[in-house]
């Protein structure tokens, strides 16, 4: 059967992002004094996720929230150091944070058995992804990894997947699909390019206006028996 070129998302489609940061900014926030470090994660979270929601906007760069995020926390929070400090502190945490999502290599090996071309398509800083990416014991299943500092570009841009399929060997558009978990990024820049999707939404999130998924599914199985039927 003919292979797909699969471009498939990291965190929280793969690597278990949530786990990471919020390991990552515990210990950080232990180290520079915080009162309650279990309240400063999930203060940060939110902090962080909407600073990447930035990015993805193209409202702010990746450069400009890796302070503005600790910035911010120290507002609402006591923490000693200053914010380029704790920055600091919490990539080094998150570069040793390569937790995968349960099934996820038992996925990836799946996919690789039916003869499918993975490549990782990943927004972020370019060292802490490679080491949580090589960490985590995926990045042999890939021929290639895209990450949007190197790139220059970032998802959902048009030009990020248009640059990746001008540097995948024998790139063939009508058997391309993109997998993710994220509507604003993964979904909605297959939209902008497009490309059909695979929507991984195994938190059962409601679908957000103006974005269109090709499918929807809430497990590794689902988007096993999808693409099963494409080839």
């Amino acid at each position: 059967m003919p292979s797909l070129i699969l471009l498939i998302d990291a965190d929280d489609t793969l690597l278990d992002f949530k786990k990471a940061e919020h390991m990552s900014i515990t210990l950080t926030a232990k180290k520079f004094g915080a009162s309650d470090p279990q309240e400063t994660a999930r203060l940060f979270s939110a902090i962080n996720k909407a600073c990447w929601l930035d990015v993805e906007r193209g409202v702010r760069t990746r450069e400009r929230i890796a302070v503005e995020r600790f910035c911010e926390l120290k507002e609402r929070l006591f923490l000693s150091g200053l914010p380029e400090e704790i920055n600091e502190d919490y990539k080094a945490n998150m570069r040793r944070a390569y937790f995968l999502l349960p099934g996820a290599i038992e996925f990836l090996r799946a996919l690789k058995e039916r003869g499918h071309r993975l490549f990782l398509i990943t927004n972020g800083l370019e060292t802490t992804q490679r080491l949580r990416i090589r960490g985590s014991g995926i990045e042999g299943f890939f021929e290639d990894v895209f990450i949007s500092e190197a790139m220059g570009l970032r998802k959902p841009e048009r030009e990020y997947f248009e640059l990746v399929g001008r540097l995948i060997k024998q790139f063939e558009r009508e058997r391309c699909l993109v997998i993710g978990d994220s509507l604003t990024a993964d979904i909605l820049g297959a939209n902008n390019a497009r490309l059909p999707s695979i929507w991984f939404n195994a938190e059962k999130k409601p679908l957000k206006e103006g974005i269109f998924p090709t499918y929807e599914t809430h497990s590794y199985a689902e988007i096993l028996k999808i693409l099963d039927g494409l080839q």
